[in-house]
């Protein structure tokens, strides 16, 4: 046994501190910007396709009143597939379908001009919902990738690096289609220049990247084995498992924590993600280009919080000074909890203190970011092998609840420049997120769970 320790650390101070795990997570950081740009922009152009910002005349200019249905149109299928995303990806390959889904969701998203011309905010919700569809599969690659390429030592520095890129998307999406909507351009160049870049990301996807790293043609030995070991993810472990264990999932009262830990929080982020910059047009009175500068700043604060503080969890873990599953804890109060409580200021703050505005969604969207080190990569933890089903069930769930607050902001705020009515939507907010953090705080766990394994029941020695 002490033989067997003693190797397995040789192993990692021999293996290279940059590998070829390090590239498959660079490509899906790439993704992740792919996927933001492409989402997330509409939040801020639906501003720009709704009222006048560019110089140009012949940049269009459409009279909606049902903006919020155009945004929240994307989640109405973006939820659907997920469940069954774990067959998927057993049966086609993650690396095919995430690839068809790219493509497919890349060139709807560039069609966006044209179909608003042609047909209005009707085609333009049927393209987002057509985009929801194809953009399923994203999340569950991502765990699915860090299953089985993250070793257990390396576990939250590869999830920073994969999922900084959504931090990064939405810091572009909100700078570039803020500037070039106010250009003479106006704002169908952002859906062209989004959408080919959706298209050259899937060019790079199709020749470097791999499955697994047994796959890999070009891996040492050295970097596989020790990514496989530590994960024991052997060619001869991979072939036990091949029945998801769909039952043991969904009676997993760690995974139902989880689950519902990430709920409310996607349903409150999802009202900030789509909302923020009508909020800031219409409560602060800001322009398009301002508006797109400052709805980018929360995302620059969340990649700096990121960045400081990627190698604490697994330092703290490492050291022994907290267990993985009261790391997960901690992180989620310190991530959900503590913006919750900073929402309720951002609700009471005037028309006139834009600033103390600005400061408080940044603290807000930096606090968050923390969760990526608790519920959002908590699928790894019970289950590496299953990591992919775990968010695709999860994901569905959630993204189901989430596309109803844009919804409840349409049919709430019924007065957009009413900021009593916006206060009562963040108090709302508020509370959702408290609620359903504490469920994951007291059930959650970080423990593999028995069902990842087929010949045995295991749990890793991590005591409370």
């Amino acid at each position: 046994m002490k033989t067997t320790i003693k190797n397995e650390k040789n192993m990692i101070k021999k293996v290279s501190k940059i590998g070829f795990r390090h590239s498959q997570a660079l490509l899906f950081f790439f993704c992740l910007i792919v996927i933001h740009v492409t989402r997330g922009t509409m939040s801020l152009a639906i501003v720009a396709m709704t009222e006048k910002s560019s110089p140009n005349p012949n940049v269009p200019v459409y009279d909606w009143k049902n903006t919020n249905i155009i945004l929240s149109s994307f989640f109405w299928t973006y939820f659907i597939l997920q469940l069954f995303t774990g067959y998927i990806f057993k049966k086609f390959g993650f690396k095919q379908v995430l690839l068809v889904g790219i493509l497919w969701n890349s060139a709807a998203f560039a069609s966006i001009p044209f179909c608003a011309k042609l047909l209005g905010a009707n085609l333009v919700i049927a393209i987002r919902m057509l985009q929801g569809f194809f953009q399923a599969f994203t999340y569950p690659a991502c765990q699915t990738v860090l299953g089985v390429w993250a070793p257990v030592e390396e576990r939250s520095k590869l999830s920073f690096l994969v999922y900084s890129g959504s931090s990064v998307g939405a810091m572009i999406s909100m700078t570039v289609t803020g500037w070039i909507s106010s250009s003479w351009y106006g704002w169908p160049l952002v859906f062209y220049i989004f959408g080919a870049f959706g298209v050259i990301w899937c060019v790079f996807w199709f020749f470097l990247g791999f499955e697994s790293p047994a796959q890999h043609p070009w891996i040492s030995d050295l970097e596989k084995n020790y990514i496989e070991n530590s994960l024991e993810h052997t060619e001869e472990n991979k072939q036990e498992t091949q029945k998801i264990p769909l039952k043991a999932i969904l009676t997993s009262v760690p995974f139902w924590a989880l689950q519902i830990g990430n709920m409310g929080n996607s349903w409150a982020n999802n009202i900030i993600d789509s909302d923020i910059p009508t909020f800031f047009s219409k409560i602060y009175g800001l322009d398009i280009n301002s508006n797109g500068l400052i709805s980018a700043t929360p995302q620059i604060t969340q990649l700096v919080v990121m960045i400081l503080t990627a190698p604490l969890p697994d330092y703290i873990v490492s050291k022994g000074f907290v267990s993985l599953t009261n790391c997960r804890r901690i992180f989620q109060f310190l991530g959900a909890i503590l913006p919750s409580v900073v929402l309720i200021g951002l609700a009471y703050t005037s028309k006139s203190e834009v600033v103390l505005g600005v400061i408080l969604l940044n603290v807000i969207i930096g606090l968050n970011s923390l969760l990526l080190y608790a519920s959002q990569i908590n699928h790894v933890d019970l289950a590496p092998k299953y990591a992919g089903t775990l968010v695709g069930i999860e994901n569905s769930c959630s993204m189901g609840v989430a596309m109803t607050g844009p919804i409840f902001v349409q049919y709430f705020v019924t007065e957009l420049t009413d900021i009593n009515l916006w206060r009562y939507v963040f108090i709302v907010m508020s509370i959702t997120m408290t609620l359903t953090t504490l469920v994951f705080i007291i059930f959650g766990s970080a423990k593999v769970q028995w069902w990842n394994f087929t010949r045995r029941k295991e749990n890793r020695n991590d005591p409370l």
